[in-house]
């Protein structure tokens, strides 16, 4: 019996830069691929925060930007050797910025992603885009376009407030003009600091009062350990002992809490779905020390 997948497409972004959007869409496909999830990451951003993370050195493989303006089919240009369990890669270069001038000046560049959706609905579970902080570049127009979730990613600062603000306005102009499809995922909280309590309750009222029910319960911590493995090009589901890591486990939980939303979409989208309830015991802590980056 060939099994089915599901093709759900997921944007990852916000209007801001350096809110952890790309470690998100990493890790979480990461832990979803640990639960027997095929995977897709399509890094659309020129900047290729995502294929760098994924340890694959800039400019040594063609990706996203043929993807974009070419017949390659996907297979061609996918990533599997060193990636995650369940994880493929199809990666960027900062060619990818001179996009616009290779696109013919009658195509559509709201569609540009299509063709690529179509074959990767077809082989995997999830499929990510990695999108860049600007509303306005072509990549993250036609990521707006083609998804059926935007997850937002958001630090505990006060310039999140602004693009969350910002990115709300947009996620609704897209709904209205180009894909009523289009829905909140959630917002999820990365960097958190335990200590700047008054901030994150700014945040989570502005979340609720805009979009109630779409904050996730899992807020991901502080951690050094985080950029030290992406300068290694690896996730933390790529080292011996992640499981005894309370950030891994954080990730886990919020790749729990996505499947958990969109395999009950209708319930979730009426306002009807109860909140996923975790285990709220930690295995044993280690250090950063004691973690060993799988070769």
């Amino acid at each position: 019996m060939v099994k089915m997948t599901l093709g759900i497409v997921i944007a990852v972004g916000n209007q801001k830069g350096g809110v952890g959007k790309t470690t998100n869409t990493v890790h979480i496909a990461a832990a979803l691929g640990l639960r027997g999830y095929q995977c897709l990451i399509i890094d659309l951003d020129p900047a290729a925060g995502a294929t760098r993370h994924l340890g694959v050195p800039e400019n040594s493989f063609a990706g996203a930007l043929e993807l974009l303006t070419t017949d390659e089919m996907l297979g061609g240009l996918v990533i599997e050797e060193g990636m995650p369990a369940g994880v493929h890669l199809i990666p960027s270069r900062p060619q990818l910025s001179e996009l616009d001038s290779l696109l013919s000046k009658f195509v559509d560049k709201t569609r540009i992603l299509d063709r690529a959706l179509a074959m990767g609905r077809s082989q995997y579970d999830f499929i990510f885009l990695d999108t860049p902080p600007t509303a306005a570049a072509t990549t993250t127009v036609a990521a707006y376009a083609a998804s059926e979730w935007f997850l937002l990613s958001a630090f505990p600062h006060p310039l999140s407030l602004g693009g969350l603000t910002e990115a709300f306005n947009d996620i609704a102009d897209v709904r209205n003009h180009r894909n009523p499809e289009l829905e909140i995922l959630g917002v999820v909280f990365t960097n958190v600091d335990g200590r700047a309590r008054r901030l994150r309750y700014e945040l989570d009222e502005l979340v609720n009062r805009v979009l109630p029910g779409r904050r996730f319960r899992t807020s991901i911590s502080q951690a050094i350990i985080i950029p030290t493995l992406s300068g290694k090009g690896r996730t933390l589901f790529q080292c011996a002992k992640h499981d005894q890591v309370p950030v891994a486990q954080q990730y886990r939980r919020l790749a729990t809490e996505v499947e958990y939303r969109v395999l009950n979409r209708d319930k979730f989208l009426e306002g009807q779905l109860q909140p996923f309830e975790f285990d709220s015991a930690y295995p044993p802590i280690v250090t950063a020390d004691e973690l060993v980056v799988v070769q």
